[in-house]
């Protein structure tokens, strides 16, 4: 027996729900579940039973509960003596080139103001961000990919032992300057911005076959294409070069007119899943947990620009 089971015992008793007292733990239903069928075969008993008011305790673990009610207190009062301040007010994150996740991150951070904390924040690939978090380099990541590949992704996260969270999912726009050729259609064809230089930022979503070629269709690159590292560095090129364009994740209103761009919608663009990663064994402390609730306000509010982009 653990503290980690006795958490996951007390938690399903507070909530009567295996699903809320994972999310609220921040592990997967999966091993929350296995952690208490391991606790109940050490043990020989079965803790919870099936009732009209969800998950309640047998018999059994009424006294086991009022012990770990105890342990837990004494544990947390204990850990929280002797951690040492940086522990317990440190961060570290990765993600993807995108505005809403730093808007969230900037929300968190306000309301931790007056309190000293040491952030990392890591924008990268989704490949390293995967291998970051994996190896518990970072606590928390934000990866993105093509939900035609979501089988692919769910696999490799139960492979390397990972929670996971949607956080949003979008049909990328194009981005292009106030006096792109294009700038009189609301909506593009692929084949329109064929002709046009592609500006492309960090790991741009491009699909590609076993042989590693770009697969014709919806986000096929041109044939006349630019590769930047940062995103000052695409605006400044969308307003440099004629007919340059770029995918992007829907700005909002302002982003566009301080940047001087534009965005139309693209017919055929995909549609794109974000999601939230952590290491499924240790859950979240205190300050994670915070983060990913900022990242997860900040993802609804682009949610709601992107539902009012479609009714226009």
């Amino acid at each position: 027996m653990n503290l980690h089971q006795m958490r996951c015992v007390l938690e399903i008793s507070r909530v009567g729900s295996v699903t809320k007292a994972a999310q609220n733990l921040y592990i997967s239903q999966p091993n929350l579940s296995r952690t208490i069928k391991d606790l109940e075969k050490e043990l020989g008993v079965t803790l919870f039973r099936r009732g009209a008011q969800g998950m309640e305790p047998t018999v059994e673990a009424a006294q086991l509960l009022r012990y770990a009610e105890n342990i837990v207190q004494q544990m947390d009062e204990l850990e929280s003596i002797y951690q040492t301040h940086e522990e317990s007010m440190s961060l570290t994150l990765a993600g993807p080139r995108s505005g809403y996740i730093t808007r969230g991150l900037a929300a968190f951070l306000s309301k931790r103001q007056q309190k000293q904390l040491k952030v990392q924040y890591h924008e990268m690939p989704t490949a390293q961000a995967l291998d970051y978090v994996s190896r518990g380099q970072v606590q928390i990541a934000v990866v993105r990919h093509q939900i035609i590949y979501d089988d692919y992704f769910k696999e490799l996260f139960a492979k390397a032992g990972l929670a996971s969270r949607t956080l949003m999912q979008f049909q990328p726009c194009v981005l292009m300057g106030e006096r792109h050729p294009l700038e009189q259609y609301s909506h593009l064809e692929p084949q329109q911005l064929m002709e046009y230089t592609h500006i492309i930022r960090g790991d741009a979503q491009i699909p590609v076959n076993a042989e590693g070629k770009v697969i014709t269709g919806s986000m096929a690159i041109s044939p006349s294409h630019i590769h930047v590292n940062d995103r000052a560095s695409m605006y400044e090129l969308l307003r440099g070069v004629p007919g340059s364009y770029a995918w992007s994740n829907p700005l909002p209103e302002a982003e566009l007119k301080r940047q001087g761009l534009i965005q139309r919608r693209c017919n055929e663009s995909g549609t794109n899943r974000d999601v939230i990663l952590w290491q499924a064994k240790h859950g979240l402390g205190p300050v994670a947990r915070d983060c990913v609730v900022a990242l997860q306000d900040a993802a609804r509010r682009q949610n709601m620009l992107l539902l009012t982009m479609e009714k226009t």
